[in-house]
């Protein structure tokens, strides 16, 4: 009896311990981008993207409204992109890699960014006016190929390029 008890006893602390092995993994959002809210009203473009990295513990939304002159030049681009983790270390690494490329951004003007922290998401608002953004600076420094005009379509062609689905207004 007593070796029963004993036994009973191992078994309830394993099973308190464990939460009876049904331990409830937090699902991670997917199809973020639908829920990003950003006024479309003028825009010419919207270009959506959702990755799904759940064996990685993580998944990744973004949204970019992309307003354009009666020329198709590209004037301003506004995007939010929303990362998700139940990893709080993951969530560090994104939070801390996306605040200090955009902190190396503003240095070409007209370029605005709030990087926030909410529960399980890193949450990533950008505004770039390029009426005000120094492109051939910009452009000089980073030995990209883009012209100091962007056109709509070769911001629809780099959004593709990196998996997006764009439909023009």
């Amino acid at each position: 009896m007593k070796k029963n008890f004993k036994t009973l006893l191992i078994l309830i602390t394993i099973i308190l311990m464990t939460g009876c092995g049904s331990e409830k993994k937090e699902k991670l959002d997917k199809n973020i981008s639908k829920t990003i809210n950003i006024d479309e009203e003028d825009a010419k473009l919207v270009c959506t993207t959702d990755y799904d990295y759940t064996e990685l513990n993580y998944t990744i939304g973004s949204k970019y409204v992309v307003f354009a002159d009666d020329n198709n030049k590209v004037t301003k681009v506004v995007s939010e992109e929303i990362i998700s983790s139940t990893d709080k270390d993951k969530l560090d690494e994104f939070e801390s890699y996306l605040t200090e490329n955009h902190n190396a951004a503003v240095q070409y003007s007209g370029y605005d960014y709030n990087v926030k922290r909410e529960k399980n998401k890193v949450i990533s608002d950008v505004t770039i006016d390029y009426s005000e953004f120094n492109m051939k600076q910009f452009t000089e420094d980073n030995k990209d190929a883009i012209d100091e005009e962007l056109t709509l379509d070769e911001i629809e062609e780099k959004y593709v390029s990196l998996g997006a689905s764009c439909s023009k207004k």
